[in-house]
């Protein structure tokens, strides 16, 4: 699987909220760079990614995919909606039903076919 079409499962596997499906495509040592700082490992990634699903129906769509020969940067629009009231996220709070949108791009490197890091942050 080329880079593009490894991104391109990795958005489907994310949005499908199906953890096993996301666990395959990481490294077992990847990193997070986030908004919160960073992560090592991929329990703790997929441990992010159930709070996260389990806050929020989280949709990630990749607007653009530019990949090359190390991974890929993505320009993604992110829309999450809440499962329940939220106190803070990212310095918002939004009630239960309420949707965020965010405008963010991703710099994920790839080694031997798995992703090994993520840095994902605001676009621009």
């Amino acid at each position: 699987m080329d880079n593009e079409a490894l991104m391109r499962a990795y958005y489907a596997a994310y949005n499908s909220e199906d953890e096993a499906q996301v666990a395959a495509l990481l490294a077992e040592d990847v990193v997070l760079v986030s908004a919160n700082g960073e992560q090592a490992g991929r329990d703790a990634y997929l441990a992010t990614y159930r709070w996260m699903i389990t806050t929020f129906e989280d949709r990630m769509t990749p607007e653009r995919i530019a990949a090359d020969s190390d991974g890929a940067t993505v320009d993604i629009h992110d829309r999450l909606v809440a499962r329940a009231d939220v106190d803070d996220f990212l310095g918002m709070s939004p009630r239960a039903g309420e949707a965020i949108e965010l405008s963010l791009t991703g710099r994920y490197t790839i080694r031997d076919g798995r992703i090994a890091r993520i840095e994902i942050g605001p676009r621009g």
